[in-house]
């Protein structure tokens, strides 16, 4: 864990603008989210600057829709607190709820722009999922995001150290924060329990759903198949390592809301997936 990657200084003031990990992960999978985006774009004969100007509007509507949910899902740890909902930096954003936010938003631009729907979103889909696996990155530099105790996969695990503020006072990790609620750590301990590595488990999940859309985008046969395929297979991502993070209380039927709302996204994306599938004419198909 390493919140903070390095400190800019302020001429003449004497002051240290912090760079912090998350933030700076996150902007850096928005680069390479929008370049992906780009380049589909101008292969499939769409204007570039097109996934530009959505580059901004997406990354808004889903840091928006993102926080909201994390919020929301999270809502006792900010009642008191409210400024904290804002501080964005620390961690916090949940894909589904950026995934709510983006496709919302969409659905208004592409009536404003008259563009493609379908043929767009399969466009982002694998984009963004590129830019999501570096944002998983910054939530392991971060923190947040963490598994549950490891036990028998200790030979893959990890310990988040204690840290504490400029008075001293300790502020973290939050497992070393989420293991000293349980009383599984003391104060006097430094590291937290071993830890499921989810975020790097979600790294390289991105990964391979990143490189998994890319392989059939020419197998495809109408447009937003590659849509419904993210959903089918994010879908099953998500609700599998939801068992082993702990950052996510149960809901009454046992599962987390990620994981309900999984099973949603799962039935419907594969349910559409398979109709787009078998209902092909000579009119809707693709060329590839």
């Amino acid at each position: 864990m390493h919140r903070t990657l390095f400190e800019i200084p302020i001429p003449f003031l004497g002051k240290m603008v912090p760079i912090h990990s998350y933030g700076f992960m996150m902007a850096v999978g928005f680069f390479v989210a929008v370049f992906a985006a780009r380049w589909r774009a101008k292969k499939e004969g769409m204007d570039p600057g097109l996934m530009s100007d959505l580059g901004i509007y997406v990354i808004c509507s889903g840091i928006v829709g993102a926080r909201l949910f994390f919020v929301i899902q999270n809502f006792d740890e900010y009642k008191n607190n409210l400024i904290d909902v804002f501080k964005v930096y620390e961690g916090g954003l949940v894909f589904y709820g950026s995934l709510i936010g983006v496709v919302l938003f969409f659905v208004v631009f592409v009536r404003r722009k008259k563009i493609d729907f379908l043929k767009t979103m399969d466009v982002i889909f694998p984009s963004a999922t590129i830019g999501l696996a570096f944002g998983r990155i910054g939530c392991f530099l971060n923190g947040c995001c963490y598994g549950d105790v490891a036990g028998s996969w200790s030979f893959c695990a990890v310990r988040f150290p204690k840290t504490s503020d400029v008075f001293e006072r300790i502020n973290g990790s939050p497992v070393f924060l989420r293991h000293y609620e349980k009383g599984l750590v003391d104060l006097a301990d430094n590291h937290s329990l071993p830890v499921h590595p989810t975020q790097l488990y979600a790294f390289f999940s991105c990964v391979l759903i990143f490189f998994i859309l890319n392989t059939f985008w020419k197998y495809r046969k109408r447009d937003g198949e590659v849509m419904l395929l993210f959903g089918v297979i994010y879908s099953i991502y998500r609700f599998c390592i939801e068992f082993v993070r702990d950052d996510n209380p149960p809901l009454f039927d046992s599962l987390t809301i990620s994981q309900n709302i999984s099973i949603f996204v799962f039935v419907i994306s594969a349910t559409f997936f398979v109709l787009r599938r078998l209902n092909i004419n000579k009119l809707n198909r693709v060329s590839v």
